[in-house]
């Protein structure tokens, strides 16, 4: 328990240190339904673990009765909860309310952690992972808050280094029978990446790096936002209707000029380290899957099966530890926050954990013989598994100890202000 209740310690300390170089006004901003307000992130974090283990102590009251409505996320069985694309209408309660809350779920949690049974501990450890993951998504909206605004401020005034060059080669993965998946026994896991089972995979080779922006340019210049051969239907059709010509938070020199489609004008892209000339040698971000995707088809490859990156990941052992050791841990929030390529493995491979979320080409659904969880919990994944594509591998904002090479995260196709790129693979 004492390890449990550190890491407990540890992960609420690190979502309120995230936000430190924010504003009291950059709490509450919402620009798009997709993106909830740090503020929320902070209190629906803090009502998971309200909800689902002090509520079952008898001696516990609830901080505040309006709080379940304002901060259930999507718990039908919780009943009924605010508007996700409406959560930044609420100027109240503010946001040294919301800090108060959090204290006050934290010294419950304290005070009584000697009484939590089994099963309340493993409610804990859920509720630890569940933060983790709305940290990675607190970062990707704290980002996409901030670059809305014209003059783009910095979240990290830090400096940033450039990417070094990394030659693209395709390194070969034999394939065969292996198993994907865990078992109750490997330690922690939601349920989507049970049950332990066996696949066929095909001799395959898989790209050592991820795309770069400078090769995700050079598939712009050559037409492949307007070659609808290129792309699926839903995602030409996607295309058409949003206007979307370039990745996400990329923009010209005069972006917010009249003159913003010069072609003599730099590329330049928007970070959490401010605006910035684009990096040609940095993994390119913030690519829906239709881009991923087309992008693959135009540069005569493919997308990995979800399986394939597990066993490329599990094979090489990688690990945000080993492949991304100057991004962020529990005991610190460091210098940088972007996407270089990190140190090869012994077999070539760079960033194959806690760079990006990678794309695949596999449809979000359970595996064989999947077992729904009983209760609220069935509502964490199974709910989700329609019309989401899976990624795989991590990203900068991923924390060490929530990293497993089964991880499996999801998105609809169409978005974007995910920390996401792509590796290409290929048959052979």
């Amino acid at each position: 328990m004492t390890n449990l209740h550190e890491r407990y310690r540890a992960t609420r300390a690190l979502t309120e240190r995230l936000c430190e170089p924010l504003e009291t006004e950059d709490y509450v901003a919402q620009p798009r339904a997709e993106v909830s307000p740090p503020k929320w992130h902070l209190a629906h974090t803090t009502w998971f673990f309200e909800t689902f283990l002090l509520s079952h102590l008898p001696s516990y009251t609830a901080y505040n009765s309006n709080f379940p409505r304002l901060f259930n996320s999507y718990y039908k069985t919780q009943g009924e909860h605010w508007i996700q694309g409406e959560r930044g209408q609420l100027s109240r309660p503010t946001v040294k309310e919301i800090y108060r809350y959090r204290h006050h779920v934290d010294a419950a949690i304290n005070a009584n952690a000697d009484r939590f049974d089994p099963e309340m501990l493993k409610v804990l450890e859920t509720g630890i992972h569940h933060e983790q993951q709305h940290q990675e998504l607190l970062l990707m909206d704290i980002k996409a808050i901030l670059a809305i605004n014209p003059e783009m401020p910095a979240y990290l005034n830090t400096p940033v280094s450039p990417s070094r060059q990394v030659p693209l080669k395709y390194l070969p993965i034999e394939g065969g029978t292996h198993r994907f998946g865990v078992n109750p026994e490997d330690g922690f896991s939601f349920c989507n990446e049970t049950p332990n089972h066996q696949r066929l995979l095909h001799d395959f080779s898989l790209a050592n790096r991820p795309v770069t922006n400078g090769e995700y340019l050079a598939f712009i210049e050559d037409g492949g936002y307007s070659e609808p051969f290129l792309w699926k239907s839903d995602g030409w059709n996607w295309l058409q209707a949003s206007g979307v010509r370039w990745p996400l938070y990329w923009h010209k020199e005069s972006w917010h000029k009249e003159s913003w489609h010069n072609e003599s004008d730099e590329w330049r892209e928007y970070t959490l380290h401010g605006d910035m000339p684009l990096d040609l040698h940095a993994p390119v971000c913030h690519l829906s899957w239709y881009e991923a995707d087309a992008y693959a088809c135009w540069a005569k490859a493919r997308l990995p099966d979800e399986f394939e990156l597990e066993l490329a990941i599990d094979q090489e052992h990688a690990h945000p530890a080993a492949d991304n050791n100057d991004f962020f841990r529990h005991d610190t929030l460091t210098p940088r926050l972007d996407t270089h390529h990190q140190p090869a493995s012994n077999s070539g491979f760079y960033s194959l954990a806690g760079n990006l979320w990678e794309w695949t080409a596999s449809p979000y659904v359970s595996y064989p013989r999947y077992q729904r969880p009983a209760g609220a919990f069935g509502e964490y994944n199974q709910k989700f598994m329609a019309n989401q594509m899976v990624l795989r591998g991590g990203c900068l904002a991923t924390s060490e100890d929530h990293f497993r090479a089964t991880y499996r995260n999801f998105f609809f196709p169409h978005q974007r202000w995910a920390f996401t790129g792509l590796r290409l693979a290929r048959d052979v």
